[in-house]
């Protein structure tokens, strides 16, 4: 057992230090493209794409999980969105199931569009995912589209793409559809089991691929709506990585706490193409100018409380996330900025049916409410996100609505 553990850690590394050879940035799409997939729903509270996505070790406890479909939507800007007459009518006819008529989700998407502001921030998303856990072992395919908005560039003299400076209106910025999808394997064993002591181990590897859309301006979608350019002729890029999360666990079930480390996102590097039209990037056909895009790993740890009663269970977490990112880039900024990487939060089940939670979530609140029996559940959460450089200077508030259908045991 311990020459296997070896072979595989020594075969994992020499594995990161092969693919990171040559690995380069993204130019002035690094702000957007350059950052690892994660599924919207990956918190500790959600299950298996917690156990995918962020602590493998999270799989030595053996269940049987299976998750049919899960749909999350996420929409960005929405408090002032919904201020507009025709932005709230927009809503209105879609909770009425008035999914049909395109009008709405145009009003809607360009609703939050328009209140995007300067710089970078997301506009909108979907999330779909899939799997189940078969006791230690586990599988999911997950796809998200987001919306992305981002300075305009433009072209200096030498005809290198640069960011423009004097655009910060959002009639200047440039957008970019942004798709990323993952199929999962992982896997978590128990090593250690005593009254007071238990400790798991777990890794998952992920074949992981992006694709995005080369920045789209109003120029570009003035061409679009004239039938001067078709949309599926506007050039994108397309990649696809191997990256690892590994994760160990201890518990004190006397204490009933956990502690947790992850480190994710090893071997994040994305061998990356550019494409002619977002159809032959979807393929990964006919590419040109190969190079390859870094997504950082990070590490990450978690302390949990929670008493396990019966009928209204309390769960208390502590995280601490991108760790070594804090330490190495952020200690000579200002003090609050520890707060982006730092999370306390409290959840509720009530006769694990109805779930509440509310957290200070990396130096913002966020709310939640889910009802659900089963593996079967509806899900709300508001909260904010900080999109500026700095800690405060730009707080964007997201509203996510999640279905999920499935079965737990």
């Amino acid at each position: 057992m311990k020459k296997t553990v070896a072979f595989l850690v020594v075969a994992l590394f020499a594995l990161v230090m092969a693919f990171g050879m040559g690995a380069t940035d993204d130019g002035v799409y690094a702000g957007v493209s350059n950052k690892a997939y994660r599924p919207f729903n990956s918190n500790y509270y959600d299950g298996l794409n917690y156990s995918l996505f962020r602590n493998p070790s999270d799989l030595a406890v053996s269940r049987l999980r299976i998750q049919g479909l899960s749909v999350t939507d996420a929409s960005y800007n929405f408090a002032q969105a919904v201020q507009n007459r025709s932005v709230a009518e927009a809503i209105a006819n879609i909770t009425k199931f008035q999914w049909g008529d395109k009008k709405n989700w145009i009003g809607y998407i360009l609703g939050l569009t328009l209140e995007a502001g300067g710089g970078y921030n997301d506009v909108f998303g979907l999330s779909v995912g899939s799997g189940s856990q078969i006791n230690n072992f586990a599988f999911g395919l997950n796809i998200d589209v987001t919306e992305k908005s981002m300075p305009f560039i433009t072209k200096d003299e030498e005809g290198k793409e640069i960011i423009d400076p004097s655009k910060r209106s959002i009639l200047g910025n440039g957008y970019l559809p942004l798709a990323d999808f993952a199929l999962s394997f992982g896997y978590g064993r128990r090593i250690i089991e005593m009254d007071s002591l238990t400790l798991d181990v777990g890794a998952a590897i992920h074949f992981a691929g992006k694709v995005y859309m080369k920045q789209v301006n109003f120029d570009t979608i003035r061409d679009v709506l004239y039938n001067n350019t078709g949309f599926k002729d506007l050039p994108a890029r397309g990649g696809f990585a191997l990256p690892v999360d590994l994760g160990v666990t201890f518990s004190f079930p006397l204490s009933h706490i956990k502690v947790s480390a992850t480190v994710n996102n090893l071997n994040g590097y994305y061998y990356t193409r550019n494409y002619s039209s977002l159809d032959n990037a979807a393929l990964y056909r006919n590419g040109t100018d190969p190079y390859t895009i870094y997504t950082p790993w990070t590490i990450s740890s978690m302390v949990q409380y929670s008493p396990e009663f019966k009928n209204f269970n309390p769960t208390v977490t502590f995280e601490f996330i991108d760790m070594n990112k804090y330490f190495m880039d952020e200690l000579n900024r200002s003090a609050k900025e520890i707060f982006r990487y730092m999370s306390l939060g409290v959840k509720l089940d009530i006769f694990k049916v109805v779930s509440i939670r509310a957290a200070y979530k990396y130096g913002y609140p966020e709310l939640g409410v889910c009802v659900g029996f089963k593996g079967n559940s509806f899900e709300m959460v508001y909260g904010y996100q900080e999109r500026g450089e700095e800690y405060g200077f730009k707080p964007v508030d997201c509203l996510s609505i999640r279905f999920k259908l499935g079965f737990e045991k």
